[in-house]
């Protein structure tokens, strides 16, 4: 009998190569790590989630997670931009305490170069207030964001948040009304 020879075909293998993702120029284009591509094309759209006390080195920072989305590839480079802000929970829950009140809202606003952005605040009072106060302090701090929104671009915007100067603004703006224990983003994201 004849032996039979069986051909295995040969898989062809695509090479991949790093590519370099950096940080928005508002974070000093800090190195966000590398990523294995086969093509530049297929790394656009892709996110990447980071805690951002690994950007900013301090850890002061560790309770805030970033995601980042490659808007470009090029050369051995992608750039991003930051496209969700979000507070850990159990950093926001040691801020309301008993005899404390907990006020929660979520929206949409445009930036100043048409981008939605999705926001919600977490604003603690020093104390127990009124229904009538509660609804004053969502109304202010809800006109308030969509009026610094609207006058920056949506790097802009997210750069003030991440640096917490806006929050420091509302919080001084929202005194006024009620005494405040504190003024903080639990969660910013882009509109798709």
């Amino acid at each position: 009998m004849a032996k039979v020879v069986v051909k295995s075909k040969v898989k062809k293998v695509k090479r991949k190569f790093p590519v370099e993702l950096k940080a928005p120029e508002y974070l000093n284009s800090m190195s966000l790590g590398t990523s294995n591509v086969t093509d530049l094309p297929s790394l656009v759209g892709k996110c990447v989630r980071m805690n951002l006390m690994y950007v900013t080195g301090s850890v002061k920072n560790q309770n805030v997670r970033l995601v980042f989305t490659v808007t470009e590839a090029a050369s051995g480079l992608a750039k991003t931009h930051v496209t969700e802000y979000e507070q850990i929970a159990y950093f926001l829950s040691r801020f309301v305490k008993k005899g404390s009140e907990l006020l929660e809202d979520s929206f949409v606003v445009t930036s100043k170069d048409g981008v939605g952005i999705r926001v919600k605040p977490f604003v603690v009072t020093k104390g127990t207030a009124s229904t009538l106060v509660k609804s004053a302090l969502r109304a202010k701090a809800r006109e308030l964001v969509e009026k610094d929104a609207s006058s920056k671009t949506i790097g802009e915007f997210m750069s003030s948040v991440i640096v917490g100067k806006g929050q420091n603004e509302y919080r001084n703006e929202l005194k006024k009304i009620f005494p405040l224990k504190s003024f903080e983003f639990r969660k910013v994201s882009v509109e798709k």
